[in-house]
């Protein structure tokens, strides 16, 4: 009986290291972002049209991947904590572009209206096209 309770310890303890490890892993990922090449690369424009036309095909094609969406910045918002930046297109709807705490110091000399590429996560479309954990590519943006 006691080896069995100690059996069952130790595989406890070796199930709670290896979620442990993949826990961190997982949070460690979201600042890849950065360095990580973007899946596709497109315009706020075109990127809201494809969901507008047809939003499962474009939901396989971009959820869950990064990519790069270039426009023009419509508002600049500061809402919990959490600083998102909208991108202009040609309709009321928009890029909600939700940015990577580490970004407050590009963040800060952005102006509306300024041309600019980010890069997140593609998390889907409701009214507007959401994208998380973005960083703005600085090299990109005096084009």
């Amino acid at each position: 009986m006691i080896k069995n309770y100690r059996f069952l310890l130790k595989c406890m303890f070796v199930f709670s290291l290896v979620c442990f490890s993949f826990f961190m892993q997982a949070c460690s990922n979201q600042n890849n972002i950065k360095e990580v090449a973007p899946r596709f690369a497109i315009s706020s424009n075109d990127l809201l049209l494809e969901f507008a036309a047809n939003e499962n095909e474009a939901s396989d094609k971009y959820v869950d991947q990064v990519i790069e969406v270039h426009g023009t910045i419509k508002e600049i918002t500061s809402l919990n904590n959490r600083k998102t930046v909208i991108l202009n297109t040609s309709s009321s709807s928009g890029i909600i572009c939700d940015i990577n705490d580490s970004e407050q110091e590009i963040l800060n000399d952005l102006k509306k209206n300024q041309l600019i590429h980010i890069k997140g996560i593609c998390k889907g479309y409701l009214k507007d096209v959401i994208l998380l954990n973005c960083f703005i590519d600085i090299k990109n943006t005096d084009e």
